[in-house]
């Protein structure tokens, strides 16, 4: 991941705006960090085929390791997370050989200055993910804490996924963010 900057990646036409944005982003990061600044980087599926191309395998995920390499350079406190990772580090503590309980992890999930979410609405959903997913963001919401993430679901459909608090949290994504939609050829397929 650290070989992951905007310097070595592949810009295409495809991509271009995404990472222009992005750095963008980064070279305006205090501003940002005053304002709360959160980035939704998305691709959806439905959209995608509709245009014959992919929101797989476009450089997703690449691009949120550029901005966190880039915001580690700067110093600047962050934590980077599989959505999968997130869920498994909050059951973790409802192990009774845990170090830490549920409200650390959360504390530490609500109030690290910028937290990125990779492949987030991936999940089997229940109620439990539903609502700690919601409380995360909410918290991060309300404190103006930067919010990066991933997805292969437009904002608009993110009420699709999650029945409970998905308009709640689609709402909060559109309200605070800087939307970068990445569609194009799916890079891992052409590596073959």
């Amino acid at each position: 991941m650290k070989s992951r900057t905007f310097r070595s990646a592949e810009i295409d036409e495809d991509n271009r705006k995404a990472f222009e944005e992005a750095a963008d982003f980064i070279r305006n990061i205090d501003d940002h960090r005053k304002e709360g600044t959160w980035i939704y980087i998305y691709g959806d599926s439905a959209k995608a085929s509709a245009q014959s191309k992919s929101a797989y395998g476009t450089g997703k995920t690449y691009l949120m390791q550029c901005i966190a390499n880039a915001l580690a350079h700067r110093n600047i406190p962050s934590i980077y997370v599989t959505e999968e990772t997130l869920f498994g580090e909050i059951k973790s503590t409802y192990q009774r050989n845990s170090d830490e309980n549920e409200q650390d992890v959360l504390r530490r999930y609500y109030t690290i200055p910028i937290l990125m979410i990779d492949d987030l609405f991936t999940a089997n959903y229940t109620d439990w993910s539903e609502g700690k997913l919601f409380s995360i963001l909410d918290s991060r919401y309300n404190e103006d804490k930067i919010t990066i993430m991933t997805s292969n679901f437009a904002t608009g459909r993110i009420e699709t996924k999650l029945p409970e608090n998905g308009g709640k949290i689609g709402s909060r994504i559109v309200g605070k963010s800087i939307l970068i939609e990445m569609l194009g050829k799916d890079r891992r397929r052409r590596k073959r």
